[in-house]
């Protein structure tokens, strides 16, 4: 079974920009803390989605 790379720091760089956003959006007023979590998890599935495709593409 081959191994997958590891995508350590662009998770967590991606972790942090998702969360370093909520903060700001949240202390600015512009959304709801429940806005935010809807927003964060929507990011997180594209990201997951996007970062690692479907196991019948990778070989």
């Amino acid at each position: 079974m081959p191994v997958q790379p590891t995508h350590r720091n662009t998770d967590a760089a991606v972790f942090v920009a998702v969360l370093a956003l909520g903060v700001l959006l949240i202390m600015s007023g512009s959304a709801t803390p429940q806005e935010v979590a809807v927003l964060g998890s929507a990011l997180g599935g594209l990201y997951a989605v996007w970062q690692r495709p479907p196991a019948r593409l990778r070989g």
